[in-house]
């Protein structure tokens, strides 16, 4: 791709049925060959050869690339139109990735020696006065470090290291062999590790006299009140929450997630929260507030799901308000849901769908006259090809499989049954241009296993089709409709003339 700018694939062939001098829509691989967008880059530009299948011949070659969606965007470079872009008639086409005449030239005129690379030579020049600066920069280093020895040695920093040494204090400390002895030295702390600022206690390496975990031990700080203490443990990031009297407990909880099992704790206690505060007019309120709630029968090293609790500041109050809750299968929201950005985001998609959508009424499409252009009246043609379309009951295969015959029987049309009876009447490919008509492609997805432990399950590449039933309804009802108009002035007729 470096010589031409051309990206080349193998076995890249597609059908087309598009008309005109513009962008023309691809129909779907030809038998034996791969789609344009499953071969090249996206944005990538490619060789191409159109061939025609008419009577008159009709063919062009250039580069093209792909618009997103998904037609070829052409740039001749010969055709049997004189080197312009061909208007291609009704009929199929066959649109080949391939190399050409332009392409070879391309190929053959591209210089290989060292002197005809641009910059290159350079380039070279650069690397070797890099390679003399890199070496004086390091003696000016070498020399830098002796005069800074002999600074050091001249100011007398040493000489207070020997002047602390005097002392029967510093030579001791001097002695010590660890950082543990030099603190037992020190003893600043007393025998029992405690320090106490105001309303808090400063607790290092009290374990013995507390049933904490041993792991990563480091000590504590309890913020003192009359009913309650909450305990900050070093370590595993883990805290504590020691009640007195009726708010007694003994519950032990680590913010990496693992929960030390306690007899006392029971399905709704809150593991713990996260909070944000701030000063907002004067007042310093909490704003937001994710929670960790325990879930489960009882307290047991399997059984230790949990839910996910989002709250925010409500307006005009520091109450706060849940707005989201993330639970094993479920997600609760209390408020409306909305994406980001406007027509830009699907629920789901041909490769994970919903199983079902339960809602107090229909769904609104945008009908609004301004978002739309080239209205006309349904072509008469489609109509006639809609009438060819049979209605169906059926089963999903899913469901037999797994109820037999308990699966339910549905109605509806099949979406390939109807892309059939519409090329059938009106050419190959139209019923892919229709918007009631849908089919997904997805790629292969490995199974992947999270930092958790949780797996992702993989998938197979594959496609769907589809249909959009509203489009289809409003197909039908155009072709009742005719069928109803027609009879009438058929009835009138016949009561003319008799």
């Amino acid at each position: 791709m470096a010589i031409t700018g051309l990206e080349m694939a193998e076995l890249v062939r597609e059908l087309c049925h598009d008309e005109g001098t513009g962008p023309l829509a691809l129909s779907g691989a030809a038998a034996g060959y791969r789609r344009f967008a499953d071969a090249v880059g996206a944005g990538a530009a490619f060789p191409y050869v159109i061939v025609g299948a008419g009577d008159v011949p009709q063919w062009e070659a250039g580069s093209g690339v792909l618009d997103e969606a998904g037609r070829l965007v052409r740039t001749p470079s010969a055709s049997s139109a004189g080197g312009a872009a061909v208007d291609f008639g009704p009929g199929e086409k066959r649109v080949t990735l391939a190399p050409h005449a332009a392409w070879i030239a391309a190929v053959e005129g591209h210089g290989h020696d060292v002197a005809g690379i641009e910059g290159l030579a350079q380039a070279l020049a650069g690397m070797e006065e890099l390679g003399v600066a890199v070496e004086a920069a390091a003696q000016a280093i070498d020399g830098l470090g002796q005069g800074l020895a002999g600074k050091q040695a001249a100011s007398g920093q040493l000489d207070a290291i020997a002047a602390l040494s005097t002392t029967a204090f510093g030579r001791s400390l001097l002695e010590q062999g660890d950082a543990g002895s030099a603190r037992a030295r020190i003893g600043a702390l007393g025998a029992s590790g405690v320090q106490r600022m105001g309303g808090a206690e400063l607790h290092i390496n009290t374990m013995a006299a507390d049933a904490y975990p041993a792991e990563g031990w480091m000590g504590r700080v309890s913020v003192l009140t009359p009913a309650l203490s909450v305990i900050m443990d070093g370590g595993q990031s883990s805290f504590r929450v020691v009640g007195v009297g009726s708010l007694a407990n003994n519950r032990l909880y680590r913010a990496n997630g693992t929960l030390a099992a306690r007899a006392d704790i029971v399905s709704g206690d809150v593991i713990g929260d996260y909070n944000v505060w701030g000063q907002i007019g004067g007042d310093f309120v909490e704003l937001s507030r994710v929670r960790t709630t325990y879930v489960g029968a009882a307290p047991a090293t399997n059984n230790l799901a949990s839910r996910l609790n989002f709250y925010v500041g409500r307006t005009g109050s520091s109450a706060m308000q849940e707005t989201l809750r993330l639970e094993h299968q479920a997600i609760t929201a209390f408020g409306a849901v909305a994406p980001s950005s406007d027509n830009g985001f699907a629920l789901g998609n041909g490769a994970a769908r919903w199983s079902a959508i339960y809602a107090a009424s229909g769904t609104i499409s945008t009908s609004d006259a301004r978002a739309k252009q080239d209205l006309a009246d349904i072509d008469d043609a489609l109509i006639d090809a809609w009438g060819t379309v049979d209605w169906r009951q059926y089963r999903f295969g899913e469901a037999v499989a797994a109820k037999g015959d308990a699966a339910r029987t549905h109605m509806g049309l099949v979406a390939q049954e109807v892309r059939d009876a519409i090329d059938a009447r009106l050419g190959m490919g139209t019923a892919v241009r229709l918007g009631l008509l849908c089919h997904d492609r997805w790629d292969v997805r490995e199974a992947e296993t999270g930092d958790d432990g949780v797996v992702t399950a993989g998938r197979a590449a594959g496609d769907r089709w589809g249909l959009r039933y509203e489009e289809c309804l409003a197909l039908e009802a155009a072709w009742q409709r005719r069928r109803i108009a027609r009879l009438e002035a058929r009835i009138a007729a016949l009561e003319t003339s008799a």
